[in-house]
C-alpha cells in the first residue's frame, strides 16, 4: 500500500491564555480552552479530555480571560416569589438542570455570554472600564468580578440568565491583573500592576487592606495571579517569580518562595485548599503542600483544631516542566470523580495528568489542533488537500512519485521511500471576508467544489485549474448559495457546523447550528440554481421544537420525536459529526448530547440510533464513517466500536459481539479518541480509524483476538524477532552441549574398545567409519533413544517459541485484528485516494516550535 505522508501543511495553532472547568454541580465535567484567536474550544472529561467543539472567535479577536457560572440557589427576590417550600425546590432543580453559562473577555473591552449549542453570542455588554484582563464568578454564581485597564473592579449581575451592569468598586492605579472572591463571597482580593495585593469589601466596593511587594530594581512589581483558599489564606504570584501566602486577618506574608526563574503568570488551587499550583513564563509547574505539624494536610485535615497557625506550613513539594514556553493557564478539577491537572500556554499544547500522581506522572499532551474538527479534508479524484484555519481556505495538490517495478515492490520494506519526480503543489490560498473564523469546511472528491462556513451562513466556491497549463487556480463564489429556504423562517441562525458533498456532487448535507440536516441540490451550479430537497429534524427532539417542524411546509420536513431531554443536553446540543456513505442513499450525524441519526438523502426516512451505551449515559460518538456499502462506523469518547447496518436498522452482529465488551486493552485503554474513518475499497470487511497518535486497521469479520494483545504492528514484529533470535540462540547452545555429550561418550566407548583388543583408528576419519564395528546392541538402542530424543527436542523449540510470544501478547493461533501503526504522530487526516493509496497528514511538533519566539532562557551551571 502506498502513502502519501503529508508534511507541508502549515497549520498555526494558537497559544492557550485561559482554562477554566465548569462548577462542580454541572451534568458533565466540561473545560473551557481559550485561544490567544479568541477560539474557545470546549473538553468533556470522560477517564481523560476528550474534545467536544470550538466556539468560534471574531476575526482578529482577543481572548484573555473565561468564566463559568452555574446558578443553583435561588435568590432573594426568587425566594419571594414562591409561598411553599416545595415550588422553591422545583424551581432550585430547574436552575440545577440547566446548563452551565460561559463568558469571555478579552482586550476589545467587551464581555461575552455565549450559546453554547449554537455557538454564537447570547449576550454582550461594554467593560465599561476599557480592556478586560481578569474575570471570576463568586461562589454563589450570581455575580461576576472584572477587572480593567482602567483600575476599577467592576460587578455584573448574572442571575436568572441576565449579564447586566451593577456597580463600580473604587479606583487604584494601575490595572486590574487579577481578581478572586473569598469563601464567604464578602471579600474580593486583586493583584495590579502597582505592585500591590487589595482585599475590597464586596458590598461597599471599598478596599479593606492592601499588601506591598517589594521591587527588584526599577520595575514595579506585577501581581499576575491571585487565589484565595478554603481557609481564608491569600495566594498572590507576581513577576519577580515568587508565590506568597498571606495571612487573610493580619494582612502579612506567612511564607514566601521563590518558586519561578521568571514571571508567576497562573495559580491554581485543589478543592480541599492543600495543594497549591503555579507556572509561568519559566514553565516549569511548581506544587505546593500543606503540612500540619509536619504532616501532609489530606492525612491530618485542614481544620483549625488540628493544628495552630504555628503548625501549617507549606513546602514545595514538586518540579515538573511539561512545556517549552510560558504557562499562561492552569486548572485543577473540582469535581469529584475527577482529579486532572490541565495546563496551557504559548507552545499551544494542552497537557493533562492526575494532580494526585504530580510530579511523578508524565502528562499526556493533546494535539496542538482540534482533533476532531475535520481542520484538513480531501479530494480523492482529485488529489487535492484543503486545510481551513480562522477564516483562511488553502489547497494543494498531492505530489506524485516513480511507480515501483513488481520485482522492486516484492523486496520493498514497510515505510521505505519511493522516488517522487513531481512534488505538491501550493495551489491556493483564499482569504473570506466573514465576522468570526470559520466552523466547517469541505471540498468535493473531483475538488471542482469548496464549502465553508462561518457562525453566519455557508459559502460555495467553485475551483478550476488555469488554462495556460500553470499552476494557479480560478476560485469564484457561487451566488445564490444557499438557497433561502434551506432553514426554517422561524430559525434565527444560518451557519453551518458540519457539510458533506455527494460522491456524485448532485447534493450537499449541511448540518446547521440550530440542528437541522438540510439536503440541497447543487447538480446546477454552474447556472446558480439551487433546491432544498428536504430537512431533517431529529436532533431537535424537544416538545416545542417538534411542534414547529411539524408546522413547516415550505420544504418536505420531517420533524423529530420529542424525547423529553433535560434542558441541561439540550442548551449544549451541537452537531458535531457527519458522514454520507459512497452511493449518496444515507447520511448519518451525531450531536454533543449523544445523539446518532441515519437519514435517507432521497426520502423522509430517518432513524435515531438507540443509545449506544444505555448503562452509560456519558458515551457518544467522536466520529462517523461509512464502509464500502451502508455499514457506519461509530467510535466512541470511551475508545468503544459500533457498527450500524442502515439497511437493516439494526447494529451488526460483530458489533453487538465485540463492540464494547471484548476490545482489546491496548486499543481501548488509547488515551486518544478516534477522529476519523477511512476505507479501502480493495478490502470491503476492513475500515481504518485514525487518532491524533495512531492508525488501526480492523476487520469487521474477525474477532477481535486477545483482550492483553500487542497490537502495534511494528512492536509486534520486534519482539517476535527479539523471541525467535533468543530461542535460536538457546537451540543452538543446547546443540553444541549435545554435540560435546555425544563426542565424550563416543570417546570413552572407543577407549574401552581398544581394552578388550578391538582394532585401533589411526585418524578421526578412521574412527568415524569403524564407530560401528565397536558398538553392541545396547549402544544401537542407546543412540536411537538419543536421535528420537533430539527429534523430540526440534518440535519443543518450536513450542517454545509460541509459548513465548503468547506471554508477551502474540497469540500465533488467532488472527491479529487490530493492527496498529503508530509511525505517524501528531495526524490531522488520514483517507484512501485511491485503491491501495493513502493520504495521510502529520503537522509534526518540530515543524511548530519552530514558529514559535523564542522561550525563557535557563542559565545552566558552567555557562
Amino acid at each position: 500500500m502506498q502513502v502519501h505522508r503529508c508534511r507541508f501543511t502549515d497549520f498555526v495553532p494558537q497559544a492557550v491564555n485561559a482554562i477554566e472547568y465548569a462548577p462542580s454541580t454541572t451534568r458533565r465535567p466540561y473545560i473551557a480552552v481559550g485561544r490567544a484567536n479568541g477560539d474557545i474550544e470546549i473538553w468533556c472529561i470522560r477517564g481523560n479530555l476528550v474534545y467536544e467543539k470550538t466556539i468560534p472567535g471574531t476575526v482578529k479577536g482577543s481572548l484573555e480571560t473565561l468564566a463559568w457560572a452555574h446558578q443553583c440557589e435561588l435568590t432573594r427576590d426568587d425566594l419571594e416569589l414562591f409561598d411553599t417550600e416545595q415550588e422553591r425546590e422545583k424551581a432550585r432543580k430547574r436552575l440545577v438542570d440547566h446548563a452551565p453559562r460561559l463568558f469571555s473577555a478579552g482586550l476589545n473591552a467587551v464581555i461575552v455570554e455565549w450559546d453554547l449549542a449554537r455557538l454564537t453570542p447570547k449576550a454582550a455588554v461594554d467593560s465599561y472600564g476599557g480592556a478586560v484582563w481578569c474575570m471570576k464568578t463568586n461562589h454563589a454564581q450570581t455575580k461576576l468580578a472584572v477587572g480593567t485597564e482602567d483600575g476599577h473592579i467592576r460587578i455584573f449581575d448574572i442571575t436568572d440568565d441576565t449579564l447586566t451592569y451593577q456597580r463600580c468598586f473604587d479606583k487604584i492605579k494601575g490595572r486590574i491583573l487579577s481578581v478572586a472572591w473569598s469563601q464567604d463571597d464578602k471579600s474580593i482580593v486583586t493583584g495590579s500592576a502597582d505592585g500591590c495585593v487589595r482585599i475590597w469589601n464586596a458590598e461597599t466596593g471599598n478596599m479593606a487592606a492592601r499588601m506591598t511587594l517589594p521591587r527588584e530594581g526599577r520595575d514595579t512589581t506585577l501581581v499576575w495571579a491571585v487565589t484565595v483558599l478554603n481557609n481564608g489564606t491569600i495566594v498572590s504570584g507576581d513577576s519577580r517569580g515568587h508565590v506568597i501566602f498571606w495571612d487573610h486577618i493580619m494582612h502579612v506574608a506567612q511564607q514566601d518562595f521563590k518558586a519561578l526563574g521568571a514571571d508567576v503568570l497562573c495559580l491554581t488551587a485543589d478543592s480541599s485548599g492543600h495543594t497549591v499550583f503555579a507556572s509561568g513564563v519559566d514553565p516549569k509547574v511548581t506544587q505546593f503542600k500543606l503540612l500540619i505539624g509536619g504532616r501532609p494536610a489530606s492525612e491530618v485535615g485542614g481544620g483549625k483544631k488540628r493544628g495552630g497557625a504555628r503548625n501549617r506550613k507549606w513546602h514545595l513539594a514538586g518540579i515538573r516542566r511539561y512545556h517549552t514556553h510560558d504557562v499562561r493557564a492552569i486548572a485543577v478539577s473540582s469535581h469529584f470523580e475527577h482529579d486532572l491537572l490541565i495546563t496551557g500556554g504559548l507552545d499551544t499544547q494542552i497537557t493533562s495528568c492526575e494532580s494526585r500522581g504530580f510530579p511523578n506522572e508524565n502528562p499526556y499532551r493533546q494535539p496542538c489542533f482540534p482533533p476532531l474538527n475535520g481542520v484538513v479534508s480531501v479530494a480523492s479524484e482529485g488529489k487535492l488537500i484543503l486545510q481551513r484555519q480562522e477564516n483562511v481556505l488553502k489547497l494543494w495538490a498531492l505530489g506524485k512519485a516513480e511507480p515501483a517495478s513488481r520485482t522492486l515492490s516484492d523486496h520493498m520494506e514497510s515505510g521505505q521511500d519511493l522516488q517522487v519526480y513531481e512534488r505538491q503543489k501550493d495551489l491556493l490560498q483564499m482569504e473570506l471576508s466573514t465576522k468570526t473564523n470559520l466552523l466547517c469546511s469541505t471540498i468535493s472528491v473531483s475538488g471542482q467544489l469548496v464549502a465553508a462556513s462561518d457562525v453566519e451562513c455557508p459559502k460555495l466556491f467553485s475551483v478550476t485549474r488555469a488554462d495556460d497549463g500553470s499552476d494557479g487556480v480560478i476560485v469564484r463564489r457561487v451566488r445564490g448559495f444557499p438557497p433561502e429556504n434551506f432553514v426554517p423562517e422561524y430559525s434565527e441562525h444560518r451557519g453551518a457546523t458540519q457539510m458533506r458533498f455527494t460522491r456524485d456532487e448532485r447534493m450537499i448535507a449541511i448540518a446547521t447550528v440550530d440542528g437541522f440536516v438540510s439536503i440541497v441540490d447543487i447538480s446546477g451550479w454552474k447556472t446558480n440554481t439551487f433546491v432544498t430537497v428536504r430537512r431533517h429534524c431529529a436532533h431537535r427532539n424537544t416538545k416545542s421544537e417538534a411542534e414547529a417542524d411539524a408546522g413547516c411546509s415550505d420544504v418536505p420536513t420531517h420533524p423529530g420525536e420529542a424525547r423529553g431531554q433535560k434542558a441541561a443536553v439540550v442548551d449544549m446540543r451541537t452537531i458535531t459529526g457527519m458522514a454520507v456513505n459512497n452511493s449518496g442513499q444515507y447520511v448519518a450525524t451525531c450531536d454533543s448530547a449523544g445523539a446518532v441519526v441515519v437519514a435517507q438523502l432521497n426520502s423522509a426516512k430517518h432513524t435515531v440510533l438507540p443509545p449506544l451505551a444505555p448503562r452509560r449515559q456519558e458515551e457518544w460518538a467522536t466520529a462517523l464513517g461509512f464502509g464500502t456499502g451502508n455499514e457506519l462506523v461509530i467510535p466512541t469518547n470511551l475508545n468503544h466500536l459500533f457498527v450500524w447496518d442502515a439497511g437493516a436498522r439494526r447494529f451488526t452482529d460483530w458489533s453487538r459481539a465485540f463492540g464494547m465488551t471484548n476490545i482489546p486493552k491496548t486499543y481501548h485503554r488509547m488515551m486518544s479518541c478516534v477522529a476519523g474513518v477511512a476505507v479501502n475499497a480493495t478490502e470491503p470487511s476492513c475500515v481504518y480509524v485514525f487518532a491524533a497518535n495512531h492508525i488501526t486497521r480492523i476487520d469487521l469479520t474477525q474477532a477481535p483476538g486477545p483482550s492483553a494483545a500487542v497490537l502495534n504492528v511494528h512492536k509486534r514484529k520486534q519482539i517476535e524477532q527479539g523471541i525467535i533470535e533468543k530461542v535460536v540462540e538457546e537451540k543452538e547452545a543446547s546443540e553444541r552441549r549435545s554435540e560435546r555429550h555425544l563426542s565424550k561418550r563416543n570417546r570413552r566407548r572407543h577407549i574401552a574398545g581398544r581394552a578388550d583388543g578391538s582394532a585401533s583408528m589411526e585418524v578421526d576419519d578412521d574412527i568415524n567409519s569403524n564407530t560401528a564395528s565397536v558398538i553392541d546392541s545396547e549402544d544401537v538402542s542407546s543412540i536411537m533413544s538419543d536421535a528420537a530424543s533430539a527429534k523430540g527436542q526440534a518440535k519443543d523449540w518450536e513450542a517454545t517459541i509460541v509459548a513465548r510470544l503468547r506471554e508477551a501478547g502474540i497469540n500465533v493461533a488467532e488472527p491479529h485484528n487490530f493492527r496498529m501503526t503508530q509511525r505517524y504522530q501528531n495526524l490531522m487526516h488520514a483517507s484512501f485516494i485511491d485503491s491501495n493509496t493513502m493520504v495521510i497528514v502529520e503537522r509534526p511538533w518540530i515543524d511548530v516550535a519552530s514558529a514559535l519566539p523564542a522561550a525563557y532562557h535557563r542559565h545552566k551551571y558552567g555557562s
